[in-house]
Formats: structure tokens, C-alpha cells, sequence
């Protein structure tokens, strides 16, 4: 449908169908200044369609035309809205609201420069143009409820300015007595309620019907978030409505059909809102508690609400409980200091009851019910109020009085809570979970995760009095198990499980008896080994839970164990034998790490057994899991790590020697595969291998030694730096591990090599596996730490082994052309590498310490790592650079190796950046010219990292290295005098680099900090910058006051004043907070978004 052309009158024609044709028109149309009028020419259609359409435009030419209107059409405007609203009071709702929706888009742009005092006026006028009309009064009705429904929707989606939006809203919020009036007139229609004499007559008259009441309700809760200046007005809205929610309680009683649901509901959401509102609560804790205290404590809130539970209707339920809950919320403060208050304590207790009540709410939830679960937050918010009860009472005699009191009351509500919670925690039984879908067992299964939360909140208020509760229960529950009544067991364990970090390993009263050892031996083991006859699915489901939440108590009390190492013995076995079950598996490894991880140094003597059970694990192969023997792999090397290193090896050894048998028959099995396409055609014969080799990755994250060691060794304490010298010396004397490491190191060399792996057709590069080779890097990471590890190799063998590999898998220097040729998966893999060499810096790069035996001088350590970082740095750039034509499209494609490029290049700076003189001169000019595109483009993947590079190198290069820096290693004067003249070139390399490239760096900057790079980025920019003006100042007042002298640079909403005043305050400001402030107040203004509610 041509717009040039458009005969107006067909095209009406076609809206009254509507046509397809037409309604893809329409939008195009309604940009036409003839809009205007057509509008109005629809709006006097008999035609509803046309009527609802030309409505539509008119809205659309309100909201985004308003600026081609002079000031006269604009304060005609409103009568003629006024009058179309009058005309549509008795039309189709769709066309009411949508002419509704226009005067509120009206009053975004009009109110109260044209027309301030908007509401009064327009409802008076409303009321009296339908009386003048001859229209019956309740269609004025119609018109104002509906209008007081859609403003405040159309106010939260409008996009004005920030001056504006604030004006509107105080002439709004100035009217808002009027409105509440006119709204609570309506919702006392309802039967039973008594409207306002004072009430206008059409509020009376619509709110006769339910679904009116309803919506204005639903417009008080709009309302209310405007907030109520005048206090006593929220205290009589509140009072109105539960007097109101009163009247539907007693219709619902009596199965009236006075009040339909949506009324309901929507009357309880007003409440709810008014009893969560913190700012009342906070001025008016007293009168707004009492009020709802005693309104909840009638007769009637109890009935109805123990009415719907008893009757299981979780949705009524829900309805009267949610605002219940809310209260409870906003006010645990209130009900904790009238707990014992004689005036309110019954009403007090009653609503804990209704509480109560409502977390028991019966059947399972998420399966047959959905309520119990609102209640949760108030039981952990009311016991976080009773510990600031307690503190405060402390100091103050007044509620010190009353702290016995409290304390027992509501300890007698807790224990009634932790019967309800150990009974909504039981599984139901078998027919009803497995006739549940998946979702409702989803939903049962969240539930008790936030149950056990909630039990530990239970724990906090009893304490010591919870436990015999509980283990009294256990006890007698397993002395007469029986395994159809399974659940409740079940439940008790869970509970105790979800206290056992909150159980203080002192304990000595109660646990003793769950845990005694002939409980272990006679109940506890007897269960976990305990098989069925038959393959009865119900019964099995019961007995793998039972057991399952056995195995989760004992791993959830791993610090209770360490207090009493003497039942470790019969404990450790309890888990240890449920391995072999393969349903147990994963809650017996978890259990088995809780305890090693709390019990390291009561284990030293089980290490041994500990060995063998990680040596019957190997030999198992799939029975356990793969990711389950990781775990249970790296706990015994953790365990180990607390016997003497010579114990230690003597104790791994037969585990080391288990597993290099086991590598070397999986390589054998890889390397003898045939040549195959594509490497998931090779997983059969690589699946064993990986796996292997994940178990010495396993082995190498438990082998470390603790920071705290680490850290004291460091700093020269004599007794660590003795105790990691002595450790160093023995793993590496150890012919056992020496055969080991040999044997690894090959290997890892032999399977990136290996000819199996698919070449790419056009680079003859292999394409080894990606997952096979993070896991090798993986490896060097952890044993290449500070401290000695029983993996660590030699650094020249690791540097020759990450040249191999990445000569194979990433990037080959062709000997005939000196073309570098990149792997087809080169830059899924260099982020592993270069996290692996960055790891290496921080080991190898620093001052040599008496126990690194595998590192050699600081002179050859630094000569491989510049050939290393050299060589990384070439081939990212030119890996970059071949993604796309040009360089920022490039690093915008693969922002990950940007990243990880310059991770690497900081943490060398950090470390030791004197490095940066054994790069060679070429190398680092590509790295600048990378920062410099990386900084260009809005990815914060690449730009966060590239900023903080940036940021390090310019701080450094104002030093002149002779006092600070890292330490070199060696003897004597002429050491010491090579340390420092390599630190003063350093930093002479550094500033040359800032000289070269600070410019480009500073414009950049600039640039995206005037609109080029989204504003979520300013922080890194702005501690860019930032850095540069603090470590260059002269500088940086040259190059600043030249680009910002250009013009429209860094943008075209900036004039000069604009650009010498942002100048003038940030060279000035030596503070980065203000720095900051100042750097987003240019940002918004080069935005041009000052005055807009994107300010800030």
C-alpha cells in the first residue's frame, strides 16, 4: 500500500476487517503528519475496529509527535482527550483503555508545565461531562478506574528526562489522596462493606461489580508505589483493607459467590505490599504490628486460613497466607519483643501457629502441594532477629528482663517447627514419587535443600537441646527399621546432616552416642551392606536413600571426626566399603573427602590403607566413576601430605608405581590405534589414557604443600624453609619418583607427537585432542608451584616439552619459507598454554629459593622464558591477524586470546619485569600495537584485561628501577650489581614504550570514553587513564590538551568550554574516586545523555 497515494477512506475501510495489507501499513502511516486527523476521523466510526485503531494512532502520535505540536494544540489537546474519553466510556474496553492510554502519555509530556493538578481535573471533568452527556454515571466510572489503572503503568515505562519525570510525579504524588479516596470508594462496593456517604456516585456504582473492585485494587497497589507521605492516610488504607479482606473472608466462608478469585487476589497483593513496606514499618512499627497482630488473631483470619489447610486448597491458602508471611517478614523485630508482652503475646502466638500451620501445610511439596515453602525465609529472618534481640539485651536493662522468657518461648516454637520440618522433609510414599514428573521431584527435592537451611536456623535457637531430639529418634528408628517405613528415617538422618557444620566439634554429650562404635559396627555398616533378595524397584529406591543419607551424615560431621580420631577406624571403613555399590558411589566419595579434608593429620596413620584403596579404584576402571576416582585420588595425596616426606613416599610409592603401569598400557593402547579422521573416532583408545592421566592431574593438586607453609618459607622462617629444603631433597632422591616423572615426562612428549592423531589437509597440522591436552598442561600447572611437589619436573624439560607441543598443536615455523602455519584448532587450545606459561613466571622468575632444586639460575631461567614469551607473543599476533583483514575485527573475533595474551603479559610485569629485556624488541612492539587495537574495540572480554596491562606497564615505566622491583638470585656484589642495571633498563624500556605508544594509548582512551565503547566499561578506562596522568603528567597535559583541542573529538556533543573544564579537573584531582566522577560526568555529557534517565 503506497503512502503517497493513500486513499484515506479505503484504507479505514480495511482497518474495520482489519486486513493484513492494512495493519502492516498502519506503522508506517501513523509517522505521516495526516495521522493526526485520521486518527480522530477512525474515533468517530461506528466501527469498533476502526474506533480501537484510530485510538492506537493517536496514542502513537501523542507519545512520539508531541514535539511537532505548538503550545496551543498541545493545551487543546487535553479537552479533546478528555472528550474522546467521555465518547469511549461505553465502548469496548480495548478502545476505553487504549484512549486512556493516550491521555496518560498526555500527562507524561504536559504535566505540569501545561497542565499542572492533572488528576483532580480531569476526573471532575470526566464525572461531568458523562452527566451533561446524559450517560448513566457508572460509565464515568469506567473511564476514571480504567485510567487510574493504566497511568501509573504508562509512568514505569516511560523514558523522560530525569527534571521532568521528578515534576510529574510530585504533582501525581499531590493527588494521591484524591485518587485512594476515589479507588477505596469503588472496593467497598463490595456486598457486607459500607461506600462513603462522601463517595461520588459513580465509585458507588461500579463498585457493584466484582471485576471493577478488582481493578481497583489492582490500580491501589499501582498506586502505592509512589509512596504515602501522610502517614495516617497508609494507616487507614491498611485498616480498610483488612476490614475489606475481612468481608471476603466471611463470603468465602459462607460459599458466597459475592467475591470471585481475581478480587481476591487482588485485594491480598495491595495488603501484602502494605504490610512488606519497610519504610512504614520502620516509622510506624508499633500501630501498623498491633493493627495486623490483632486482625490475624481474630476468629475469622484463623478459620479461614486452617479452613483451606485442612481442606488442602493450597492456592486459598496461599492467598490468605502470602500477605501472613510478609508481615512476618517486615516485622520479626515487633513480634520477637512482644513475644512476651501481656497485651499481645496471645495474638503473637497465634500468628507463630498460623505460621506453623502453613510450613506444615499438608501433602509433598511441589508434588501434591505449593505452599509450604513461603515460610521459610520468616523462620531464618526471625531467628537472625532473636541473636540481635539477645546482643541488644545485653545493654539494656529494660530487655534484659525479658530475655529468659523470650528465649523459652520461642525455643518451644522451634521444636514445633523441627517436627514440621522433619516431617515435610519425608519422601512420599513410592506410588505417589513415582507417578510424579520430573519437575514436581525437581521441585521436592529444591524444597529440602531450603528445609535444611531452615533446620540449621532450628539449630541456632536450640542448640544443645535440638540434637537428643533428633538422635533420641535415630537411635530408636534403626534399632526397629523396617524398610517399608523407610521415609521417616530417612528424614531424620537429612536433618542432622543439614546441622553438622553448625554442630561444634567439642560436642561430647550427644554424638557420641549416634557415633559410638558399636553404633557403627552393629547399625550403621550392617545398613550401608545391606541387599535386597529381590529387584523389588520401590524397595530399592528406599533402601539406596537410606543409605545414601547415612553415608552424607557421617561425611557432614568431617570436623567432629577430627576431635575423636579413635572411632576414624570404624567410621572411614563405613564409607569406604559403600564404594563398591555403584548407586552410593558418588554420597561415599563426598563423605570420604569431608573427611580427609578436616581429618589430614589423624589420617597419617591410614594412609597406607588409604593407598590400597585408591590402587583397588585403578583397578576397578569404570565400577567407579571417573570423576569419583579424581576425588578419591586427590584426597589421599592430600591426606599424605601430613607424614614426613620420607613416610610419605613409602606410603605412595606402590600408588605411583599402580599407576605408571596403568599409564603406559592405555598409551600403548592410544599409540597402537589406527589412523583415523577425526579425533572423537579415536575415543575408544584415548578414553583409558585421559583418564589416567586426570588421576595424576588428581594426585598433583593434593601434592602441594599449604600456603601458610609456603608463605612463612618465604619470608625466611627457618623451621618451613627446613621443612620444604628437606622435602625438595627427598623427592628428588627418590629413585621411585625420579622413574616416575622420567616415565611422565616421555609420555606427555610422545602423545602430542603421536602420528595417530587427523591432520588438517591444508596445514598437515595434527589436531590432537583438546581435552588430552589441557590435562597434560593442567598437570605441569600444579606440580610447578613455589613450594616442592613430588610431579615436579625440570624447568628445562617443561620449557622443551611447551615448544614440542606448541610446535604440534599450535603454531609450526615452515624451515623452507619461515611461514608460520597454525593448527585448525589453534585458538581453542593457546588459552591453556598460555595460562600454563604464566604459571611458569611466577615460579621460575622470581628469586631462587634452597628447595627449588629443578630450576637453574636467574640468567638461564630468564633467557628461556624471552624465548618462550617471544615466540607466544609472534604467534598470537600473527594467529590474531590472520582471523580477518583488519587487526580490531581480528581480536573482536577472538577476544579469549586476547585475554589470555595479555593475563600473561601483566602477570610477567608483576612478577618480574625485567623479563621485558629478554623479549625481543620486534616481539614487544606487537604487543603494544595488540593493546592498542584491543583497547579500540567495546568487548570487555578483551578490554578488561588489555586496560589492566596497560595500566601496570605505565605505572612501571615511571620507576627507575633502582630501588624496587623483583629479586634476582646468585651471590655477591656482582649479582646484586647485574640485578639492578637490569632493573634500570627495564624501566628504561618501559617509559621508551610509553613515549612510542602512550599517545595512541591516551587517544583510544579518550575515544571510548567519549561514547565509542558502552559505558559499562568506564572503570577500566577510567583506572587507565587515571594511571596515566598520575605516573606522566607533563606528558599527558601536552598530548590531552592537543586531542581535545580537536575538533568533535572525542565527540561531537562536546564543544571547547566543555572539553577544558573536564581537562582542568582531572589533571588537578590526585584522587581516583573524584577521578572517577569526573571521567562519567564527560562520559554522559560527550553522550549526550545529561538530563535522561540514563544518567548515573
Amino acid at each position: 500500500m503506497a503512502l503517497e497515494s493513500i486513499d484515506l477512506q479505503a484504507f479505514a475501510q480495511a482497518l474495520s476487517v482489519p486486513t493484513q495489507e492494512a495493519l502492516e501499513a498502519l506503522p508506517q502511516f501513523q509517522r505521516q503528519p495526516a495521522a493526526w486527523q485520521f486518527a480522530f476521523d477512525l474515533l468517530a466510526s461506528s466501527n469498533v475496529n476502526c474506533r480501537f485503531y484510530g485510538a492506537h494512532t493517536l496514542q502513537v502520535k501523542v507519545a512520539k509527535d508531541w514535539d511537532t505540536l505548538d503550545e496551543e494544540r498541545q493545551h487543546a489537546l487535553r479537552d479533546e482527550l478528555v472528550r474522546l474519553v467521555v465518547e469511549q466510556s461505553d465502548a469496548p474496553l480495548n478502545v476505553l483503555s487504549k484512549i486512556n492510554q493516550t491521555l496518560a502519555s498526555y500527562a507524561l509530556h504536559a504535566v505540569p508545565d501545561i497542565c499542572n493538578n492533572f488528576l483532580p481535573t480531569v476526573i471532575n471533568e470526566i464525572e461531568e461531562r458523562v452527566r451533561s452527556s446524559g450517560k448513566h454515571a457508572r460509565y464515568a466510572g469506567y473511564a476514571v478506574v480504567d485510567f487510574l489503572e493504566l497511568l501509573p503503568e504508562e509512568l514505569n515505562r516511560a523514558s523522560i528526562g530525569v527534571t521532568q519525570h521528578a515534576k510529574l510525579i510530585q504533582d501525581i504524588k499531590e493527588s494521591l489522596p484524591d485518587v485512594l479516596d476515589i479507588l477505596t470508594s469503588v472496593v467497598r462496593g463490595l456486598p457486607g462493606s459500607r461506600t462513603p456517604s462522601s463517595a461520588p456516585e459513580f465509585a458507588a456504582l461500579v463498585g457493584q461489580d466484582p471485576t471493577w473492585r478488582a481493578r481497583a485494587w489492582k490500580a491501589i497497589l499501582q498506586w502505592l508505589q509512589f509512596g504515602i507521605s501522610k502517614d495516617s492516610l497508609f494507616v487507614l488504607l491498611l485498616d480498610m483493607s483488612l476490614q475489606q479482606l475481612e468481608t471476603m473472608a466471611e463470603h468465602q466462608l459462607h460459599d458466597s459467590n459475592q467475591v470471585d478469585e481475581d478480587e481476591l487476589n487482588a485485594a491480598a497483593a495491595a495488603v501484602d505490599d502494605m504490610t512488606s513496606n519497610i519504610h512504614m514499618a520502620a516509622k510506624h512499627t508499633k500501630t501498623i504490628g498491633t493493627l495486623m497482630l490483632e486482625k490475624f488473631g481474630q476468629p475469622w483470619f484463623s478459620t479461614i486460613l486452617e479452613l483451606s489447610i485442612a481442606n488442602g486448597e493450597d492456592q486459598r491458602a496461599l492467598q490468605w497466607g502470602s500477605m501472613l508471611v510478609s508481615f512476618g517478614e517486615t516485622y520479626t523485630e515487633f513480634l520477637i519483643r512482644k513475644l512476651t508482652d501481656p497485651q499481645l503475646s496471645e495474638h503473637v502466638s497465634t500468628f507463630l501457629k498460623i505460621m506453623l500451620a502453613l510450613s506444615g501445610f499438608p501433602g509433598y511439596h511441589g508434588i501434591t502441594e505449593d505452599l509450604s515453602d513461603q515460610p521459610l525465609n520468616f523462620w531464618y529472618l526471625l531467628q537472625e532477629t532473636l541473636v540481635d534481640f539477645l546482643y541488644d539485651a545485653e545493654d539494656n536493662p529494660e530487655l534484659s528482663q525479658t530475655v529468659a522468657s523470650t528465649q523459652a518461648a520461642i525455643k518451644q516454637v522451634y521444636i514445633e517447627l523441627l517436627k514440621v520440618l522433619v516431617s515435610k522433609c519425608a519422601y512420599p510414599p513410592t506410588n505417589i514419587w513415582m507417578d510424579a514428573d520430573r519437575d514436581e521431584r525437581e521441585k521436592f527435592i529444591s524444597y529440602r535443600r531450603e528445609a535444611a537451611d531452615a533446620l540449621l536456623n532450628t539449630y541456632y535457637v536450640l542448640r544443645e537441646d535440638m540434637l537428643p531430639l533428633l538422635i533420641d529418634e535415630v537411635i530408636s528408628s534403626m534399632g526397629s527399621f523396617a524398610l517399608d517405613r523407610w521415609q521417616s528415617l530417612e528424614s531424620l538422618l537429612f536433618a542432622l546432616k543439614s546441622i553438622g557444620e553448625a554442630v561444634p566439634e567439642t560436642e561430647s554429650t550427644f554424638l557420641p552416642r549416634l557415633f559410638s562404635a558399636d553404633l557403627l559396627r552393629q547399625n550403621f555398616m550392617p545398613m550401608l551392606q545391606a541387599s535386597l533378595g529381590s529387584d523389588d524397584r520401590a524397595a530399592q529406591w528406599g533402601l539406596t536413600s537410606i543409605k545414601t543419607s547415612i553415608l552424607s551424615l557421617i561425611g557432614a560431621y568431617g570436623e567432629w571426626w577430627k576431635g575423636h580420631p579413635e572411632l576414624l577406624p570404624v567410621a572411614v571403613p563405613c564409607v569406604t566399603s559403600s564404594l563398591s555399590q555403584p548407586p552410593l558411589v558418588q554420597a561415599a566419595v563426598a563423605a570420604f573427602r569431608r573427611i580427609c579434608d578436616s581429618c589430614r593429620d589423624q589420617l597419617t596413620g591410614a594412609t597406607g590403607s588409604m593407598v590400597i584403596l585408591a590402587c583397588e579404584v585403578l583397578l576397578a576402571g569404570n565400577t567407579v566413576p571417573a570423576r569419583e576416582q579424581q576425588r578419591i585420588f586427590e584426597s589421599v595425596a592430600e591426606v599424605s601430605m601430613a607424614q614426613s616426606p620420607v613416610n610419605q613416599i613409602q606410603s605412595i610409592t606402590p600408588l605411583i608405581l599402580a599407576l605408571s603401569t596403568a599409564l603406559s598400557k592405555s598409551a600403548s593402547l592410544l599409540e597402537d590405534a589406527p589412523k583415523v579422521s577425526s579425533t572423537s573416532d579415536l575415543e575408544p583408545y584415548l578414553a583409558p589414557l585421559l583418564n589416567h592421566l586426570r588421576l595424576v592431574e588428581s594426585l598433583a593438586r593434593g601434592f602441594q604443600f599449604s600456603d601458610e607453609i609456603e608463605e612463612t618459607a618465604l619470608v625466611g622462617e627457618p623451621e618451613s624453609k627446613a621443612a620444604l629444603t628437606f622435602a625438595a631433597q627427598c623427592y628428588r632422591n627418590s629413585r621411585e619418583l625420579r622413574d616416575f616423572r622420567t616415565t611422565l615426562l616421555a609420555l606427555m612428549n610422545r602423545e602430542v607427537s603421536l602420528e595417530i592423531w587427523p591432520r588438517d589437509l591444508h596445514t598437515n597440522m595434527v589436531q590432537i585432542d583438546d581435552s588430552l591436552l589441557e590435562c597434560i598442561l593442567s598437570i605441569i600447572n600444579n606440580s610447578a608451584k613455589r613450594g616442592p611437589h613430588v610431579f615436579a619436573f625440570e624447568f628445562g624439560d617443561i620449557v622443551a616439552f611447551i615448544g614440542n607441543a606448541w610446535n604440534t598443536a599450535i603454531a609450526r615455523v615452515e624451515n623452507a619459507t619461515g611461514v608460520v602455519i597454525f593448527g585448525r584448532r589453534w585458538s581453542d587450545q593457546c588459552p591453556a598454554f598460555l595460562q600454563c606459561i604464566s604459571q611458569l613466571v611466577v615460579v621460575f622468575s622470581t628469586k631462587a629459593n634452597d628447595w627449588q632444586l629443578t630450576r637453574p639460575d636467574i640468567a638461564e631461567a630468564d633467557r628461556l622464558l624471552g624465548v618462550v614469551l617471544t615466540r607466544v607473543i609472534d604467534d598470537v599476533y600473527a594467529g590474531i591477524s590472520r582471523e580477518a583483514d583488519a587487526l580490531t575485527t581480528a581480536i573482536e573475533q577472538q577476544p579469549v586470546i586476547a585475554e589470555y595474551i595479555f593475563d600473561l603479559c601483566t602477570r610477567v610485569l608483576q612478577t618480574r619485569y625485567e623479563l621485558f629485556v629478554d623479549l625481543e624488541p620486534s616481539s614487544i612492539g606487537r604487543l603494544c600495537d595488540l593493546g592498542v587495537q584491543a583497547l579500540s574495540i567495546p568487548n570487555r572480554l578483551a578490554l578488561k584485561p588489555t586496560a589492566y596491562f596497560l595500566t601496570t606497564l605505565i605505572r612501571l615505566s615511571s620507576s627507575d628501577g633502582s630501588s624496587s622491583g623483583s629479586g634476582g638470585s646468585g651471590s655477591g656484589d656482582g649479582a646484586m650489581r647485574n640485578s639492578i642495571a637490569k632493573r634500570v633498563a627495564a624501566s628504561k624500556l618501559l617509559e621508551s614504550l610509553w613515549h612510542e605508544y602512550g599517545a595512541a594509548w591516551l587517544r583510544t582512551t579518550l575515544a571510548a570514553i567519549g561514547g565509542m565503547h558502552p559505558r559499562s566499561l568506564l572503570p577500566n578506562l577510567s583506572e587507565l587513564l587515571f594511571a596515566m596522568i598520575r605516573h606522566h603528567l607533563t606528558t599527558i597535559r601536552q598530548w590531552m590538551t592537543e586531542l581535545l583541542s580537536q575538533p568533535e573529538f572525542p565527540s561531537p556533543f562536546v564543544d571547547g568550554s566543555t572539553k577544558r573544564q573536564f581537562l582542568q579537573q582531572i589533571l588537578a584531582t590526585r584522587s581516583f574516586t573524584k577521578a572517577k566522577g569526573i571521567i562519567n560526568e564527560f562520559s554522559i555529557k560527550c553522550r549526550n545523555l545529561q538530563d535522561t534517565a540514563y544518567i548515573g
